[in-house]
């Protein structure tokens, strides 16, 4: 059993006045920690076992879905438990087999092994021991549940007694663990231990006991005659200094329930030791983390089959909880494995010599500073010779944020950092890359929301500029991702993932001037694709490498197995501007690579860069093995060596204080500086460890000039602080004039671009983008040139009857209804138009107006030919929702948005169209559930209220082609007489439309209908409550709904 506080149940406090000793409040205590745990396994089992009889369904009550890295967490605990049992019960034995298990709460293993191995469980003996207490609660469980009594024959209910449930496959035994006398009577009872084979298994049980008890209990185990133990419980294998292992002790020690063996035997090999010095003479011990990457215990497909089940990226919080966790095998018969584990050595490695002269700490201000997988850029600085880095987005305190950390080395003289350029900002988003691509600036690629949504939209940051620019898209989104400058603003992107089970195989080079162009390469000589690996540069260059070439090495990474790779190679591209360029790789294997020689290239997570000439990767995890700090950062050997085929790295020795746990860090060199921000990680189910300051580190090597004891003292070593968090999003309600230059009112005009396109793959692109431009230079038939008045008149029926939009005022307000709903004769209404009428048609349904949506090959079927959609187009075609006609006069149309993205295609006259991002809707006074504004946006755009919008002009001629991404606020006015165009709704998303029919395409997803039902029925909730109560707490909500749209 094993406690959590993540939504489970805390041991029950007792009073002091309730007469219990101690020994008994900390028995309770320990009973208490099964609660949550038999809950994380109910998660599992739901999930991961959907084709399985689920037995802890009758000790949970209340299922609740724990986090990706709980449940994949606790399947592996799972997993390596069923594993010795299996193992154990398919061994070949003449003596009767017993499987006892040693602490196990309300873990149903009996059933499961039944169920699971029905023959190798035949004739098998299954104990249950803990708490009497306990097991009393657990019998009356089975003894109501007939999906559990009904597996068992000749069952026996005892009331009193040691015994409590007996049959011919399971026993109950009420039993305290210490006492070992009584323990061995209970058993001889029940079985005949001289013919017994018997496996002992303690999940995260006999850490709780005092270690001497549990030590006596491992000894007597050992002195049965045939036995094997399994241990499965927690390690502290960098003791208690490690971030992760100081949060899961301080929550175990505020649990009342400490963990007494990690701290007398904290490692792999000292538990090793503990069993041999007990008297067993076979002992078998890994930590989870390796036990995962074993292949006699787990084969690619089955770690590949898991991301199936649900959408998973915690690996190096993965690897954290791996490592401390081990799993133990000792036998008493076997005479394998009978070597002891020797401890690894945390000495530096041989070869290059490295020391950290200093390590400056600066604390960061109250919850300021701390996220993790952000990604560190150079930013612009107003005062001359200071420097700023920037963290930019990450996952915050509560939420990914969209917000940059400026930190600079002069707080008191700090310029702030105001963002001058135009509204464009990059959203929120985590596991991104932002790499320096010469003086232009930088540039951010990709990056996630969550696993399964990925983030397809890249972003230059102009620094002397200040501003972001949105530049060419990926061909398809990707995260965990490696990138790096080849030179002259050319960027290569290696690997990362597009969802959370597809990895993305290619390599890509972006420049201004092609785009994204991909690379060809040799398929049977190249790493496997990767996420997350180690890529950089050589910073230098040999005499014979011809011009327009790059060379530099990839590391590590996770594969789609799910195991990181300890290959270092070297790649090389020998022309990155050519319009086809090559790259290839060269494997640089060494034995220097491997996780368990400590310093290592080949990892997952980490931050590499190059300094001072050196390659430096910092953080991250390695396979199979918990980083010591002595090699959390290390050093290339000299690119020279490396350029030869002689790789070897070294750790970079120093001294941190507070330690920092290197996981979801962002490193970036500055001068002789390595500036480390941000980082964190979840510890599991027992709390979030963040990084409370920033790391100014000063390397060093052997053999430098200023290397020595009084290199501490260098005044060139200045100490990088946080000193702003700049967030775009905030500033028009904090700071309006921080956001940009222009006073209240004179809002820069965004022209819509005017594009052409060739392809319909071309068009996708346009479409994932999800911003409007104008489509020149496309095909939409005759209709530009035969749809005059009068051929409509004649072709349409100058007497057939249209309904029509007559207004009193040339705006039109959809809220005050400023108009009315006519019907006129087709060919009145196109001659009232062209006399000046303020009229407006937006064709319906011919056959039924108010159920079925517009269709002009339905509905206007004589001129309907004349009228195409390019092939270009494809999209659209495929998906069309309707088609309406739209004929107006000198009216302008109310601001509102659709739901649908369409295509306004423009036939006849022109018209100017003023469009606002979705961002915008709450500066225009939507009423709650509608779809369009009342303010005439024509007329108030220069008014201080709408300062902070983002308004993008368009001007359509005859031709013109439209794209408008859906929830794009718009509005139009026509600048001819006479106003022709056909409009064409298209269903762009794969799901959440409403139910139901929507005539208009502009009926609002089911998901906003639905929750607009939800908050009607969370205010009437709060009715009973006086005003001041009701709005406090109301407005707590609201706040919250609005971290959670970033």
């Amino acid at each position: 059993m094993e406690g959590q506080i993540q939504n489970g149940h805390r041991p029950a406090k007792v009073s002091k006045s309730s007469g219990q000793t101690k020994a008994q409040k900390t028995d309770d205590s320990i009973m208490g920690t099964n609660n949550s745990s038999i809950v994380s396994k109910r998660s599992v089992e739901r999930l991961y076992f959907p084709n399985e009889p689920h037995f802890f369904r009758y000790f949970v009550k209340k299922p609740l879905r724990r986090s990706p890295l709980i449940n994949r967490g606790y399947w592996l605990r799972m997993k390596a438990i069923d594993h010795v049992v299996k193992q154990f019960l398919e061994q070949k034995s003449e003596k009767q087999k017993v499987v006892i298990n040693l602490g196990c709460g309300y873990d149903p293993l009996p059933w499961q092994c039944m169920s699971r191995y029905p023959a190798a469980s035949q004739g098998v003996k299954f104990v249950d021991i803990d708490y009497k207490d306990l097991m009393v609660k657990k019998q009356t469980v089975v003894q109501s549940a007939p999906e559990l009594n009904s597996m068992l024959t000749n069952l026996n209910i005892i009331q009193n007694g040691d015994i409590l449930l007996s049959s011919d496959q399971y026993l109950q035994l009420g039993c305290d663990l210490r006492d070992l006398k009584r323990l061995e009577e209970t058993i001889s009872k029940v079985v005949d231990i001289e013919k017994c084979s018997f496996l002992f298994t303690a999940e995260v049980s006999i850490t709780y006991m005092p270690t001497e008890a549990a030590d006596a209990l491992i000894q007597w185990a050992n002195k049965l005659p045939n036995a094997r133990f399994c241990l499965l419980e927690q390690l502290l294998p960098e003791e208690i200094s490690h971030p992760f292992a100081k949060t899961m002790m301080a929550h175990f020690d505020k649990l009342g329930t400490p963990l007494g063996a990690c701290k007398k035997y904290p490692t792999v090999a000292a538990q090793d030791r503990r069993f041999r010095s007990l008297g067993w003479p076979s002992v078998l011990v890994r930590n989870l983390w390796e036990l995962w990457g074993a292949e006699d215990f787990l084969d690619s497909s089955e770690r590949i089959a898991l991301d199936s089940v649900e959408p998973f990226d915690e690996w190096e919080e993965f690897a954290l909880f791996g490592c401390h966790y081990l799993l133990l095998v000792a036998d008493n018969v076997s005479t394998e494995n009978c070597e002891a584990i020797q401890e690894s050595s945390k000495q530096n490695l041989d070869g290059f010599k490295t020391s950290c002269t200093e390590s400056i700490y600066s604390e960061y201000p109250k919850a300021q500073g701390q996220r993790r997988f952000a990604a560190p850029l150079s930013l612009k600085s107003e005062k001359k010779g200071q420097d700023l880095i920037g963290n930019f987005s990450g996952m915050g305190l509560n939420t990914r944020v969209s917000s940059c950390d400026v930190y600079s080395t002069d707080v008191h003289g700090f310029s702030s950092f105001d963002y001058q350029g135009s509204h464009s900002w990059p959203s929120s988003r985590m596991c991104h890359t932002i790499t320096e691509i010469g003086d232009v600036g930088s540039l951010l690629v990709g990056g996630r929301t969550s696993p399964d949504n990925s983030i397809v939209d890249c972003w230059v940051y102009h620094r002397w500029l200040n501003t972001w620019e949105r530049v060419d898209d990926l061909p398809q989104p990707r995260y965990r991702h490696s990138a790096v400058h080849l030179g002259n603003g050319y960027l290569m992107v290696i690997g990362g993932k597009s969802t959370s089970r597809t990895l993305v195989d290619d390599v890509m080079i972006w420049s201004r001037q092609s785009g994204w162009v991909k690379c060809s390469t040799d398929l049977n000589e190249r790493p496997l694709p990767t996420i997350g690996s180690s890529l950089v540069m050589y910073p230098k260059v040999l005499p014979s490498d011809s011009p327009g070439s790059s060379f530099g090495v990839i590391a590590g990474g996770i594969a789609e197995d799910g195991l990181v790779q300890e290959e270092v190679w070297e790649w090389s591209i020998s022309q990155y501007t050519a319009k086809q360029p090559c790259i290839e790789f060269k494997f640089l294997g060494s034995p220097n690579t491997k996780a368990e020689n400590g310093a290592t290239l080949a990892r997952f997570g980490a931050q590499a860069l190059i300094h001072q000439g050196n390659i430096i990767v910092v953080g991250g995890i390695v396979r199979g093995v918990l980083l010591p700090l002595s090699h959390e950062i290390c050093r290339s050997s000299s690119i020279e060596d490396m350029r030869r085929a002689e790789l070897s790295c070294s750790s970079v020795s120093m001294s941190f204080e507070p330690r920092p746990l290197l996981i979801g860090t962002s490193a970036i060199s500055n001068g002789e500086n390595i500036i480390i921000m941000g980082g964190s990680a979840v510890c599991f189910s027992f709390g979030t460890f963040w990084n409370k300051g920033c790391y100014t580190l000063t390397t060093k090597y052997s053999g430098d000039s200023k290397s020595g004891e009084n290199a501490t003292n260098d005044a060139s070593c200045p100490s990088w602080k946080f000193v702003h968090t700049f967030d775009a999003a905030a500033a028009p309600k904090s700071s309006p004039t921080s956001l940009s230059s222009s006073a209240p009112g004179t809002q820069i005009l965004v022209k819509v671009p005017r594009v052409k396109i060739n392809s319909a793959v071309e068009f996708d692109k346009i479409l994932d983008a999800s911003k409007p431009v104008i489509l020149e230079g496309l095909d939409i038939g005759v209709c530009t040139q035969e749809w005059t008045s009068e051929y409509l008149k004649d072709r349409v029926g100058a007497d057939r009857e249209v309904v029509v939009h007559e207004a009193s005022s040339e705006n039109m307000n959809f809220s005050s209804k400023n108009f009315a709903y006519v019907t006129k004769k087709f060919g009145d209404f196109l001659d009232e138009v062209e006399k000046g009428s303020k009229l407006y048609l937006r064709s319906l349904s011919a056959e039924k107006a108010s159920e079925l949506p517009a269709d002009i090959v339905k509905d206007y079927p004589a001129i309907s030919a004349d009228f195409k959609l390019p092939p270009e187009l494809a999209s659209v075609t495929d998906n069309a929702h309707s088609s309406p006609l739209r004929i107006s006069g000198p009216v302008n149309m109310w601001l509102h948005y659709d739901v649908m993205a369409n295509v306004l295609c423009q036939v006849r006259g022109s018209k100017r169209l003023l469009l606002f991002p979705p961002s915008d809707v709450k500066y225009f006074d939507f009423a709650p559930g509608a779809s369009s504004s009342g303010i005439n946006v024509f007329e108030t755009l220069s008014d201080p209220s709408l300062s902070h919008t983002h308004p993008h002009e368009v001007l359509l001629q005859p031709g013109d082609v439209l794209f408008l991404p859906s929830l794009w606020l718009h509005t139009a006015s026509p600048t001819s007489s006479m106003s022709v165009a056909v409009n064409v709704f298209f269903r762009n998303l794969r799901n959440g439309y409403a139910a139901g029919k929507d005539v208009y395409g502009n009926r609002d997803l089911q998901a906003y209908e639905k929750g607009r039902q939800d908050i009607a029925k969370i205010v009437k909730s709060f009715e009973s409550l006086p005003t001041d109560v009701r709005g406090f707490y109301l407005q707590r909500l609201a706040d919250e709904f609005m971290q959670k749209a970033t």
